[in-house]
């Protein structure tokens, strides 16, 4: 009896150290969902050298629907090709069991510039409700950004715009042919002002024709904002 109850306690001990040492290699085994193993990716390219200096992160975000990802090892992160204006990232689990996945990510460039809110047909006229300031990738913009929605409000749009579209000089003509436009200019210490129609679109520093209205003599003018043009005597 004695030899039997022996027995029984020593199995008992084994099932019980069998089963502590499942629960600890268990525990050992971390899930990662896909979110998870996104955020993860994208805190490591944070602390990368490689990644371009006063940029912006853009992560590709793994697929929700994919399972989630064991591992009982530090995951592993690394660049899988060159880095410049994007870059593959794989995350590697080098544990008993391997896996591997890749996440794109993009860097860009960011600036606060005016936006569009909507999108605005060509040959509109610009007016505050169709603006707002926000973050752009300068990589997208083709040309000079508008730094202040003020500065453009009554300019005419040159070329259609889709909402979000950073807005550029060359999106609109603040003095357009046709225009009637405001002339100044200093004579003598005196601020001279007069009316004038230009005869050709111009933007913020061209320099343009602009036919005086009273003599109809064309003088050449700097655009310097909305429908306004200054001449130096």
């Amino acid at each position: 009896m004695k030899m039997y109850d022996k027995f029984s306690k020593y199995s008992l001990l084994c099932a019980f150290a069998a089963s502590t040492f499942c629960a600890v290699f268990s525990l050992q085994a971390a899930s990662f969902s896909p979110a998870q193993l996104t955020a993860a990716t994208s805190d490591w390219l944070k602390q990368q050298d490689q990644v371009p200096a006063g940029t912006h992160s853009q992560i590709s975000a793994l697929d929700s629907r994919l399972p989630d990802k064991e591992c009982d090892q530090p995951l592993q992160f690394s660049f899988a090709g060159p880095v410049n204006n994007q870059a593959t990232v794989q995350i590697r689990c080098p544990g008993p069991k391997p896996w591997q996945l890749f996440v794109s990510a993009r860097f860009s460039e960011q600036t606060e510039a005016v936006i569009s809110l909507r999108n605005i047909t060509l040959g509109s006229l610009i007016s505050a409700d169709m603006l707002t300031v926000g973050q752009a990738d300068l990589r997208l913009a083709r040309g000079s950004l508008v730094k202040e929605p003020a500065s453009v409000i009554g300019a005419r749009v040159k070329r259609s715009l889709s909402a979000g579209q950073v807005v550029t000089l060359q999106d609109l003509c603040l003095v357009c042919k046709g225009d009637i436009v405001t002339i100044s200019g200093l004579n003598n210490g005196l601020e001279v002002r007069t009316a004038g129609i230009a005869q050709m679109d111009g933007i913020l520093g061209d320099q343009i024709r602009v036919s005086n209205r009273q003599s109809n003599r064309i003088v050449v003018a700097e655009v310097v904002a909305v429908k306004k043009v200054e001449i130096k005597f």
